[in-house]
């Protein structure tokens, strides 16, 4: 199985489904299966028993949230639900299934086709949607697809308990009674409409921090990951760079195929010998932005001039930055961390802030970034994984802006008491750590049309007026080291200006530039690649994915999780230090150990699954002085996970193992690993990960040969077995 998809015992009916959860840490994705070729009798029992999701599975989620939706009295029969997707289902049977379920719950569908997630997002606020569908797997391999939900109104993504009631729903609804029901609601084309809406609101400098010919002497060449960008990249630049090349712009290539962020998660410089024949050989944008570099070394050398890449993921919510670094020839590679300093300096800088804002990120970053922007003034908090975490802090601190407004006007005594009894459900919901999006709008919306009804409407707009004026002073800026960097941008219209936070890479993109430019002091070229490498003393930070895994060994008291535990604490045993072990209540199968010394955090190792892939991955962050410890620590720790951890019934883990043990005495070719002849895998997909991912092989000319961890895991392996 290669997914975020939940391993389930073989089910035949609804009825003897008890799944909690089917979603990851955002939406739904997986592999993706036509109906034909799976043997499930209805799309429920080929996502748990075959780990597919079948044309009919899109068509009975959108169905269920639908559903929800209405019964919830969140929206009306004909509400509006905008749609949308990257271009990864080049059939258009999964999409088409998927605008069904909308239409048979009653709604308007309202199709934007192939844009970006803001884009889609962004559209379904502007025209004041129930909620937006947006149909990926983000930076999944083209073989997967998945499910995004916008909620209305709040623009949040689903939290646990949205996604808890959406599974019971799933599983209560008899697909048999869906596949007959009629198409009730109407169909509506509007992606002219939201094109125009996204390009205007890019050109907008307010959404943006990038001034007009601030970008002379700079080269871009952009990644589009074959992806949701790829047919509007070119006409969204063109009033911002003069100078730009479009590499990976055709979906029918393969979306994040050789391209995209993935790929470059965790890693901080390619050399040149890495691209022309190594790991990233096959990499368009790298090789452009190498090939141009080396062109201009000179110049690069003695100007302010620069070669740049912007590299997005296939649904252009997410951004890493290259830049070719003329004294090293090779390239840079600044994540979301790094851009999200550069943003926070920014900030900083032009901003005369009456209170200390807030820096939110997560987990997964190096723990001396949030130093780093402590230092910089501003307030930082650490959320579990997931960009949903971001959006609700930036929603709930735009809701404590507005609040202020609405009592400085307001003090009818009835409107008074109502907003108590609504900060007090919304603390109780953070309190309990039972986070719902729905009933988190609801409570807020409800309030609001209370005003509009009794009050005035346009008190409202004013609030909303008030809280993009102030929003920065509550929410600067929120971060995933994955490449999500959100900030604020506004929709206007004639009497409103409204406030949105959105994962947006081309916006996270121009602002990086823009703070790149701006906090570039006058200092000689050496001194500034320096600096662009290493803004702020960075910690230790590595992540180690272990692919093709049973994600249910990470739940609590589990026996390899205590293992786990067991040996993580006898490794941590340092002088003049102690450990706590931290739950998450917003994802509890995490395993956190935080290391402090003198009650301070000095470093965090944590390992948890993936929600987007078939994968868990080891964390390690700490301050540098400690990276021979953690070092250490990964030496110990990493090769049981990948011995321990993996899915044995996986094809893809089964034909892991065979690649190993075909390789333990000698090296071979490709061809020679037989894997073609193995059903259900890809194996471009399986070396790849092998070799630049986990690091249990190498490619050496045009031979493959087994790494010594790779060796050590196969010995495990069979030593276990």
């Amino acid at each position: 199985m290669n997914s975020d998809l939940p391993a389930a015992k073989p089910v035949s009916s609804n009825e003897s489904m008890t799944i909690e959860r089917i979603q990851g840490t955002d939406g739904i994705r997986g592999p993706v299966c036509r109906l034909e070729d799976s043997s499930s009798s209805n799309p429920l029992a080929a996502l748990l028993n075959e780990g597919v999701m079948t044309e009919e599975f899109f068509e009975l989620y959108t169905y269920a949230y639908c559903q929800e939706l209405l019964e919830a009295d969140f929206a009306s029969v004909r509400d509006l639900v905008v749609i949308g997707w990257d271009p990864r289902d080049l059939s258009g049977r999964f999409n088409e299934a998927a605008v069904r379920g909308i239409r048979k719950a009653g709604l308007t569908a309202v199709v934007v086709d192939i844009l970006p997630t803001p884009a889609i997002s962004l559209y379904q606020l502007h025209v004041r949607a129930a909620c937006a569908f947006v149909l990926t797997a983000s930076h999944n391999p083209e073989g997967q697809n998945g499910i995004k939900i916008f909620l209305g109104h709040s623009n949040l993504k689903l939290f646990p308990e949205d996604d808890k009631r959406l599974t019971r729903r799933c599983i209560s609804i008899d697909f048999q009674e869906l596949r007959s029901a009629p198409l009730l609601g109407e169909l509506r084309n509007e992606l002219l409409a939201a094109r125009k809406l996204f390009l205007e609101f890019m050109a907008d400098q307010t959404n943006h921090w990038l001034s007009d010919n601030s970008l002379v002497g700079i080269t871009i060449i952009v990644d589009a990951a074959n992806g949701a960008f790829s047919p509007i990249i070119a006409e969204l630049l063109k009033n911002v760079a003069a100078d730009f090349v479009i590499t990976n712009s055709v979906p029918a290539q393969g979306i994040n195929r050789h391209s995209g962020v993935a790929d470059l998660e965790g890693v901080e410089f390619i050399s040149a010998k890495e691209i022309t024949k190594g790991t990233f050989y096959s990499y368009e944008a790298l090789g452009q932005v190498l090939r141009k570099g080396r062109e201009d070394q000179d110049k690069l050398r003695n100007s302010s001039d620069l070669v740049l890449g912007f590299v997005f993921d296939g649904d252009g919510d997410r951004c890493f930055l290259l830049c070719y670094d003329p004294f090293q020839d090779g390239i840079m590679v600044l994540s979301g961390d790094v851009l999200a300093f550069f943003q926070a300096s920014f900030l900083q800088q032009k901003h005369n802030w009456s209170q200390s804002p807030l820096f939110v990120n997560t987990v997964e970053s190096d723990l001396e970034v949030g130093r780093a922007v402590q230092q910089a003034g501003i307030e930082t908090m650490q959320c579990a994984v997931g960009d949903k975490w971001i959006l609700w802090q930036a929603c709930f601190y735009g809701w404590q802006a507005r609040q202020e407004f609405y009592l400085d006007k307001i003090t009818v005594p009835e409107f008074i008491i109502m907003l108590e009894q609504a900060n007090a459900k919304l603390g109780q919901m953070v309190n309990n750590s039972a986070f719902d999006a729905l009933s988190a709008t609801q409570i807020i919306t409800t309030l609001e049309n209370w005003i509009r009804k009794n009050m005035s409407d346009e008190l409202v707009k004013s609030a909303y007026k008030h809280a993009s004026q102030q929003q920065n002073n509550y929410f600067a800026i929120g971060s995933e080291e994955s490449g999500h960097v959100i900030t604020l941008a506004k929709i206007s219209s004639v009497d409103a200006v409204t406030p949105v936070f959105i994962g947006n890479g081309l916006k996270c993109a121009l602002n990086s530039l823009a703070a790149i430019l701006a906090l570039r002091v006058p200092k000689n070229t050496i001194e500034f690649f320096a600096w662009l490498r290493n803004p702020y003393p960075t910690g230790f930070q590595e992540s180690l994915p272990v692919y093709y895994v049973d994600k249910s060994f990470l739940d609590e008291g589990s026996a390899l999780r205590e293992k786990l535990i067991e040996i993580l604490l006898a490794e941590l045993k340092w002088p003049d230090m102690e450990v706590e072990i931290v739950k998450r209540e917003e994802e509890p199968e995490m395993l956190l150990l935080n290391v402090l010394q003198n009650g301070l955090p000095v470093a965090a190792v944590f390992v948890r699954n993936s929600g987007t892939e078939d994968k868990l991955a080891l964390y390690l962050r700490g301050r540098a002085d400690l990276t021979g410890r953690l070092e250490t620590l990964a030496e110990k720790i990493y090769p049981f996970l990948l011995s321990s951890f993996k899915n044995k019934t996986s094809p893809m883990a089964q034909a892991e193992y065979t690649v190993l043990r075909c390789l333990k005495d000698e090296a071979k070719q490709t061809s020679d690993l037989k894997l073609n002849n193995i059903a259900n895998i890809s194996p471009e997909r399986l070396l790849h990960e092998m070799s630049s991912r986990q690091k249990l092989i190498r490619k050496d000319g045009e031979l493959w040969k087994i790494t010594e961890l790779g060796l050590s895991c196969l010995n495990n392996s069979e030593r276990s077995a």
